[in-house]
């Protein structure tokens, strides 16, 4: 039931314009991290509308996309060069239809955490299907703290208020939850980027603006301290 409502939330395709600058910072942050590409295998899980892992879409690499949302994946479809289709399969299921046999050098794994039925599941599965001397970029979205504390009040008051309570409990999962995750499946941490947290009312803020400040959070030394979002890059040994 709860992965029939994880489908539903991101068929409605608002993820997309309410999360426009977020999601082009971790496009951007996920170029940063990988650098030039070729002759790999990506693996993108839960792939959203492809932003982050398109990108190193050529002649030498070769993706494989995934996510539960058929509206997402029809957005992917429509961003494939044709001259570049047989380099790409896009498979409209739950990670745990990637096959165990299958090995990848490269695993994009952001914004899923939260809206996974089961986060072991989901490191397991990663943790098999990963290259010796692959890359992990992962990201949660623990409550930030103080902040998230301070605005959860908030936030839920106005979601009861507009009848938009979540139908399913999203995973926080702390950065310790995470690292220990990592060190079991002998993945050695080499980077991390924090950034943005929601401000009441930045909903109904012009996009640009939104960029701006989540760029903001992502830049200034002292405010990204507090961001909500972490991304992470590890490398298997």
């Amino acid at each position: 039931m709860a992965e029939n409502n994880v489908k539903l939330f991101f068929n409605k395709l608002d993820y997309l314009k309410n999360s426009s600058d977020r999601i082009l910072i971790r496009s951007n942050l996920v170029k940063n991290f990988l650098g030039e590409l070729h002759g790999v295998n990506i693996l993108d899980i839960g792939c959203g509308d492809g932003s982050l892992s398109l990108q190193f879409l050529n002649d030498s690499n070769h993706l494989t996309l995934i996510d539960i949302s058929d509206k997402m994946l029809e957005k992917v479809k429509d961003r494939v060069p044709s001259d570049l289709s047989d380099n790409i399969r896009i498979i409209n299921d739950s990670f745990e239809a990637v096959n165990d046999e299958e090995q990848f050098d490269v695993i994009i794994c952001v914004g899923v955490i939260a809206h996974v039925p089961v986060v072991e599941a989901l490191f397991e599965k990663i943790a098999k299907v990963l290259k010796p001397n692959g890359i992990l970029i992962i990201e949660t979205t623990p409550n930030p703290y103080p902040i998230g504390k301070l605005l959860y009040p908030y936030y839920y008051l106005r979601s009861l208020i507009a009848g938009q309570l979540p139908k399913y409990n999203k995973n926080r999962l702390k950065v310790s939850e995470l690292m220990s995750y990592a060190s079991n499946m002998n993945l050695q941490h080499e980077k991390t980027v924090r950034y943005s947290f929601p401000l009441p009312g930045m909903s109904h803020w012009p996009q640009s603006l939104k960029l701006r400040y989540t760029l903001f959070t992502l830049n200034n030394a002292f405010v990204s301290r507090f961001g909500s979002e972490h991304i992470f890059l590890f490398k298997k040994n």
